[in-house]
């Protein structure tokens, strides 16, 4: 029995959440997931930390967050989209890569 990754049961999340819902950061080539729900756009110059979780509803935390690209849920939808059919085969050949071609 094949026990899939926490990367590979996320991946199938978030790809299963674009293929439902269209467009949106999660499907975008731009948008690095963290985790299932949110995720940073690359796209963007980055960010103070403030800034950067500000479209999560962040509005104090207890932790200085860092400075980085802007962060945003797995729903947004923005004029920067962009999803590439060579995207998905990098993806695919370096999953088969890390998986040693299985």
């Amino acid at each position: 029995m094949l026990i899939a990754t926490r990367q590979e049961r996320t991946q199938a999340i978030v790809d299963a959440f674009y293929k439902t819902h269209g467009p949106c950061c999660a499907g975008c080539d731009w948008w690095r997931w963290h985790n299932s729900l949110v995720g940073e756009c690359i796209r963007t110059e980055p960010v103070t930390g403030e800034q950067r979780f500000a479209m999560l509803g962040v509005e104090s935390s207890s932790l200085t967050p860092s400075a980085g690209h802007i962060m945003t849920p797995r729903e947004h939808v923005c004029g920067e989209f962009k999803d590439e059919p060579a995207s998905h085969d990098r993806a695919a050949q370096a999953a088969s890569h890390d998986t040693g071609g299985a």
